[in-house]
């Protein structure tokens, strides 16, 4: 069976150093066990090590920056690391986004797995960016950890 490729948003991976159990954790289980191909670019990786820095993130004291380098040391073992793509695709509405989505295109995964509402709307039929990118890439999705879970059942 042929790994599903997927480029993981930075909440994913936040969800996943919060907790052992859920969607996002069984997602990157996935990965580890090689069911599932991840890609990272230096900008992911360094959203990531900014976690900890986060003003809501830090009032719950649950992410230290110790965990966090210790997660960024496994991304690096068990995902693939490629460089920053050409933007391909521009989203207005939040540009830092646009950089997962262009990861995506870049490698030929067309899948974010995400639960940012802003990545998720592309996804919807009245929002003109999305129009705009399903048209130029049909194949790309974006879909939250359960949904990813469910598309990795039936492939």
């Amino acid at each position: 069976m042929t790994p599903r490729r997927a480029v993981f948003d930075c909440n994913v991976f936040l969800q996943i150093l919060l907790g052992s159990r859920g969607a996002a954790n069984a997602c990157f289980q996935h990965v580890i066990v090689g069911s599932a191909e991840l890609f990272i670019t230096d900008q992911i990786l360094a959203e990531v090590a900014n976690l900890p820095n986060h003003r809501d993130l830090r009032r719950r004291g649950r992410l230290t920056q110790e965990r966090v380098e210790a997660f960024i040391e496994q991304l690096r073992r068990i995902a693939i690391h490629v460089n920053s793509p050409e933007p391909r695709f521009v989203y207005p509405r939040d540009p830092a986004d646009a950089h997962y989505v262009n990861v995506a295109i870049a490698t030929g995964a067309m899948l974010v797995v995400s639960n940012d509402r802003d990545l998720l709307d592309l996804m919807s039929e009245p929002n003109i960016d999305g129009k705009r990118l399903r048209t130029s890439y049909p194949s790309f999705e974006i879909l939250t950890p359960p949904q990813f879970l469910k598309a990795l059942q039936t492939s």
